[in-house]
């Protein structure tokens, strides 16, 4: 009977979803990628569902605080997560204490968007392309390339680029992406791997020269920039991925009713394309290829972080 009554009352409550404003984490501070795309679909949710979508970023400790709370709230769809590559696939290679485990605490409903990064480097170096960057490395010229931090995807990004390629590059670790990227300005280091709304002023502008894309295919937001597998590096693909999930154990009805709506939002012509004039690229795919990718890109990236011998504890 108490079974029953528990199976009862889950159903009534995915029925009756959703009853009250939604609440989405954002585990970084305000004006970042995850934020930009959550208070763009934000406002379409409300719209259709007529409850209020509260944006709540909770940053710090890389990612981890605000992944940590979405994990411990009451599983019934109203406490959304906005996860990306670095909270989902990285971290759980490079702390060995996380308070929170993607697949065991999460359902991944879906992948939201992608925000490729392009690599550029100041003028000053005087190459145009990856192939004049690495002939430089291999000619014993020290490229130095600044990250916004050990362990985030605009250092292992450029790792993976520097193996892939067959040359070292040297890592200038900084307090977060802003910091990099002055670096670069100010020509204190030679390069950075970074999402491209952060990249594309400043190349339009000439004070960097972007080499690559980091995607499979050319990104839609500078579509004359050539990927890296294009310039002879088949196979590199690093992107800043940003997806939704639920605490796990939330009824398959609003699992279900989440995915399509979120999916419904992703191809509205006006989101698309507020999305693509700030570079990200919507994606809206099953839960199952999210899972996929949270995986592969842990698995990619965890070797990596071994070899580097990556532990932030």
């Amino acid at each position: 009977m108490a079974a029953l009554f528990i199976q009862t009352g889950a159903v009534a409550q995915a029925q009756d979803y959703p009853s009250r404003p939604l609440r989405l984490i954002v585990p970084f501070p305000p004006g970042g990628g995850a934020d930009f795309l959550a208070r763009v679909i934000g406002p379409r949710i409300t719209e259709s569902w007529g409850h209020s979508v509260i944006v709540d970023n909770r940053g710090g400790g890389s990612g981890i605080i605000g992944v940590e709370i979405a994990a411990r709230a009451a599983a019934d769809g109203h406490t959304l997560l906005f996860g990306d590559v670095g909270t989902l696939s990285i971290n759980p290679y490079i702390f060995s204490k996380l308070p929170y485990d993607p697949a065991r605490d999460f359902h991944a409903i879906t992948k939201i968007a992608d925000n490729p990064l392009t690599c550029a480097t100041h003028p000053a170096l005087r190459v145009n392309n990856l192939k004049e960057l690495v002939a430089a490395a291999k000619n014993k010229t020290d490229i130095r390339y600044a990250s916004a931090g050990t362990g985030s995807m605009t250092h292992l990004a450029a790792e993976l680029l520097g193996r892939r390629a067959g040359v070292n590059f040297t890592h200038v670790p900084y307090k977060g992406g802003g910091l990099a990227l002055n670096a670069v300005l100010a020509n204190q280091v030679n390069l950075v791997c970074m999402t491209t709304p952060g990249v594309k002023p400043h190349v339009q502008a000439g004070r960097l020269t972007a080499l690559a894309m980091s995607t499979a295919q050319r990104s839609p937001a500078m579509p004359d920039l050539p990927t890296v597998a294009e310039q002879g590096f088949p196979g590199y693909e690093s992107t800043q991925w940003v997806g939704l999930l639920t605490p796990r154990g939330t009824p398959p009805k609003v699992l279900a009713r989440l995915h399509g709506e979120f999916v419904r939002v992703l191809n509205l012509p006006e989101v698309r394309e507020r999305l693509a004039s700030a570079g990200a690229e919507p994606v809206g795919n099953t839960p199952a290829a999210f899972v996929a990718q949270i995986r592969n890109d842990g698995e990619k990236y965890g070797r990596l972080a071994a070899e580097l011998g990556i532990r932030l504890d």
